[in-house]
């Protein structure tokens, strides 16, 4: 069995930003027997062609018409067999020790399900002064120099920089049959609390990722694994973000609740107007686009803790898995 496969999910990508992440992969100093490569075209038009992957390792294309990277993903499970997968976008670019940073991680650390690295931006246009309000929803990602580790077990609140779905790798033995397992009895649920559209928001991943947390697993910070992602002039836009901003804070909330990690207890609906509005005087909304994007943020948490109220679900205890981590 392999170390590693990296899966790509793909819908009509850039073949130019795509190019660089196979031509990267194809530089990377893990031996190349080690790994695989699965491209998963998720329902592109057309769709994609051998002659679309040049420039980088062999790779198996798979075909997942269900649009959504919940769907791509598990494709991407299904057509590799390596006992970890690293979940890598068409726009992420990794370093050439990417892969075999990642590889010795898992082996080092067998009660580790779910990790990620350092994402570095290359923006391929002016940056606006408030980017830094909303870096993370352009997936990046630097939580420091040093590895840092987290499970249910340590007693301590849910960390801020659990791993998200650009550069998430993961453990095959979490993931079958327990997760798969958790998506088939709750797949409509899964979609409608964390996905709204490509390019509209989703935190599937981050589904995935409190999953394996209930399951008894721990989550980690690996900065020697090391992605550039590359942001092109239209997700640099203040527009762009105020219209994604709300959604992923609402799924990502929504998402919480479902696994008991939720901060906040619910809020009936029919404050919602007054909420908003004590929020809009408390972040100053009007003085700055920061301002409104924190703002924005805040009602999209107020909009997901008023759905956990009108549908409070919680997915089952996990049980028969904490604390037994198969290598």
């Amino acid at each position: 069995m392999k170390a590693i496969a990296v899966v790509i999910p793909t819908r009509n990508p850039n073949r130019e930003r795509l190019g660089e992440v196979l031509a990267a992969l194809g530089a990377q100093t893990l031996a190349k027997d080690a790994w695989e490569t699965c491209v998963v075209d998720n329902d592109s038009t057309p769709a994609l062609t051998a002659a679309d992957i040049v420039g980088g390792p062999a790779v198996l294309i798979a075909r997942e018409n269900r649009a959504g990277l919940l769907w791509a993903r598990l494709c991407g499970l299904q057509h590799t067999t390596a006992r970890h997968i690293v979940f890598i976008d068409d726009d992420t670019v990794p370093a050439p020790d990417f892969l075999s940073t990642a590889a010795a991680f898992m082996d080092a650390h067998p009660e580790v399900a779910t990790a990620g690295g350092r994402i570095v931006p290359r923006y391929l246009a002016a940056i606006p002064p408030w980017i830094g309000t909303v870096a993370w929803l352009l997936a990046l990602r630097d939580n420091g120099a040093e590895p840092l580790e987290w499970s249910i077990r340590s007693g301590t609140p849910l960390p801020h920089w659990t791993p998200i779905g650009a550069g998430l790798l993961v453990r095959r033995a979490a993931l079958v049959p327990d997760y798969l397992r958790h998506v088939e009895a709750h797949a409509a649920l899964i979609t409608r609390i964390s996905w709204q559209g490509q390019g509209a928001g989703g935190v599937e991943d981050k589904d995935l990722v409190l999953h394996s947390l209930r399951a008894g697993w721990a989550t980690a910070y690996v900065p020697g694994m090391e992605l550039t992602h590359i942001i092109p002039p239209g997700r640099l836009q203040l527009s762009y973000f105020e219209k994604l901003l709300p959604v992923v804070q609402r799924l990502w909330t929504q998402t919480l609740h479902a696994h008991g990690f939720d901060a906040h207890p619910p809020i009936h609906p029919l404050t919602l107007g007054l909420r908003k509005a004590k929020a809009w005087i408390s972040f100053r909304a009007w003085q700055s686009p920061s301002h409104r994007l924190r703002w924005l943020s805040s009602c999209g948490q107020l909009d997901g803790l008023a759905d956990c109220h009108r549908h409070s679900t919680r997915y089952s205890p996990i049980t028969g898995t904490a604390g037994s981590h198969p290598t």
